[in-house]
């Protein structure tokens, strides 16, 4: 079994990986024109792989989710949650990060033509 300090270099060393599979994600998408497009990628490649859930069921350490939903669902043979247990957490952050993305949006779009127009 792993000790916590185990678990937060693990931490560590994954959200280096991270960062560098982001800048070159990010490398990528820069001449999408749409700009909410490419927040929303971003976003999405985020909470993919930075969303955490507990390693094992009764552990309570966590780890990335969707390296737990490809083990539960792919390797192992008992669990019957198999691809749930990691992909549930996804769907959810997913869907309140894309929320507050889009009313976010909308309020400094809102506020900032409001101002343009009180300038001129």
């Amino acid at each position: 079994m792993y000790t916590a300090e185990n678990y937060m270099w693990g931490w560590i060393f994954y959200s280096t990986g991270v960062v560098c599979l982001l800048s070159v994600f990010w490398l990528l998408i820069r001449k999408i024109t749409m700009s909410w497009i490419k927040h929303l990628l971003f976003l999405l490649l985020l909470v993919l792989f930075l969303t955490p859930v507990t390693s094992y069921p009764d552990n309570p350490f966590l780890a990335p989710a969707f390296f737990v939903s490809l083990y539960e669902g792919l390797i192992a043979q008992g669990g019957d949650l198999g691809f749930q247990r990691g992909l549930a957490p996804i769907l959810a952050v997913g869907f309140f990060v894309t929320f507050f993305y889009v009313i976010i949006r909308l309020l400094l779009g809102r506020f900032t033509k409001s101002s343009k127009a009180a300038k001129s």
